[in-house]
């Protein structure tokens, strides 16, 4: 099942955000879809107009109220569609999709946090960082998903149930009993965090430390309340948290923009670079990925034409710190690319022209299918993560259509290679009741039916043994015919 937001501009137009993984129920959000992103309209109003948001951000500054969704969007595939609405005719059309993880997992913050006290502590001050670092350095979609990512942690924590840890049917109640839209920050005037990063850090610490203390309170007297299923009682002190919440993030998006607009160094150079890489039918306008390794800086590619036999992109950087660097590029059915080292001087933009070659077995859906990526965590490959209670690796999930083919193998280094399965998934969280389905290690794989309940498919390896050391590559592809694997470029 896939669920639909959409956010409609004043004239014809409508952008809707697609989830492969489909609907999350109620009780696993944090205030729900809905109020999340009154939340953020509430904040939006009480920005200053010296801040110059909507030139700052431009017209991706509405998206804020769907990527705010982003820190649920975890192993997910996102899927933006714009729809053009001339009575009594539609247009509709994809402008962009993207995996979720590429805006949650970067090596400061190598794994995913519980979005309740006190797991959510820990996301703060890297997604801080990291989306000043956006706005410094990338374009304003890609800055405006970074922020999401972190105002999604910071609304989260403003949530009455998980501000003191609270889970069961009463989580709902607390959180969702409420019309958000009600909120008015018009008279608010934000707090500046601090005035450098590292006083904007301690300042962003204190201030969700007083969140989560005074929505705590307020949670534990809504409590009996819940209980009693007396929702008229519930609603104003839960409107109550959501318009402190409100508030918190005001301070944090201006302190974010007054920030951002200064560099942290007086000294800084630029990267502009295109990338073409082969055509992928599934996800044509997935983008790629540039990464600098030993770094927390990344972005994804903008698409420059919609050509069919190729995808094609630009990346962009700005605001670098002088220095050399290494870059990998990555996307899925391309092998990544690992660059030489280059330097980026003072006031320098450098131009580069990348090239990404078919992955070893042409038309590979699976990211970092050969295993080879080591940015997100030296001790891990990117997209694959190890499971301790199974004792396996699992590949990322890759979205699938029910009743379509998919043919899977695994292409062992010598004679033997892990036991590896497929696993049909009805939200980016579960599975489905369909059973897993041994894979064999050999070049033809096996041919298998999506089921009717599948949205994605992901890869099990059994063992603890990092997967390269056992396998050359891993490999889905969305067609009947064997797998064929070429030579390692």
């Amino acid at each position: 099942m896939n669920v639909r937001q959409c956010s409609w501009s004043p004239i014809i137009a409508s952008v809707c955000i697609v989830f492969a993984a489909g609907f999350i129920p109620a009780y696993l959000h944090a205030w729900g879809g809905i109020p999340h992103q009154q939340i953020i309209d509430g904040a939006l109003t009480a920005i200053p107009a010296d801040d110059q948001i909507d030139v700052r951000l431009g017209s991706q500054v509405e998206h804020l109220r769907d990527t705010v969704e982003m820190g649920d969007w975890v192993d997910s595939f996102v899927v933006v569609q714009e729809n053009w609405h001339v009575p009594p005719d539609d247009y509709p059309q994809v402008s962009s999709e993207y995996f979720g993880n590429d805006y949650l997992l970067f090596p400061a913050a190598p794994h995913t946090f519980d979005h309740g006290v006190p797991g959510v502590r820990g996301t703060y001050v890297p997604f801080f960082l990291r989306a000043l670092q956006a706005l410094r350095t990338e374009d304003q979609e890609n800055a405006v998903r970074w922020m999401g990512s972190l105002l999604h942690f910071v609304t989260d924590s403003g949530s009455p149930p998980h501000a003191i840890g609270l889970t069961g049917p009463n989580h709902t109640k607390m959180e969702n009993w409420l019309d958000a839209s009600h909120i008015d920050l018009h008279e608010y005037k934000p707090l500046l965090l601090g005035n450098t990063d590292e006083e904007a850090v301690k300042g962003l610490r204190r201030r969700m430390d007083g969140l989560i203390e005074r929505n705590g309170k307020i949670a534990k007297r809504m409590l009996p309340f819940a209980e009693a299923n007396d929702r008229a009682t519930i609603e104003p002190m839960a409107l109550d948290c959501a318009e402190e919440t409100a508030r918190v993030t005001a301070d944090v998006i201006h302190t974010l923009l007054v920030l951002s607009a200064k560099t942290t160094t007086a000294e800084s150079g630029s990267i502009v670079a295109t990338v073409t890489a082969p055509a992928t039918a599934e996800f044509p306008l997935l983008p790629a990925k540039l990464v600098l390794l030993g770094t927390n800086y990344s972005t994804l590619s903008a698409p420059t034409d919609r050509l069919a036999a190729r995808y094609s992109g630009t990346f962009y950087f700005r605001n670098l710190p002088p220095g050399t660097y290494r870059a990998a590029i990555e996307r899925a059915g391309a092998e990544p690319l690992f660059t030489d080292p280059f330097t980026v001087s003072n006031g320098e933009q450098r131009h580069f022209s990348w090239h990404l070659q078919s992955s070893l077995t042409p038309g590979n859906l699976l990211q970092n299918a050969s295993f080879l990526l080591h940015w997100v965590s030296s001790t891990s490959p990117d997209h694959w993560r190890h499971e301790n209670q199974c004792h396996c690796w699992h590949s990322d999930n890759i979205p699938v259509t029910p009743g379509r083919v998919y043919r899977a193998g695994v292409v062992g280094k010598g004679s033997s290679a892990p036991k590896a399965s497929i696993e049909w998934m009805a939200y980016h969280w579960k599975r489905t009741d369909d059973p897993a389905v041994e894979i064999p290690a050999t070049a033809g794989g096996i041919a298998i039916t999506a089921p009717p309940a599948a949205e994605y498919v992901r890869i099990a390896l059994a063992g603890d043994d990092p997967p390269q050391n056992l396998l050359r590559e891993a490999v889905l592809l969305s067609a009947a015919a064997p797998i064929s694997v070429a030579s390692p470029h």
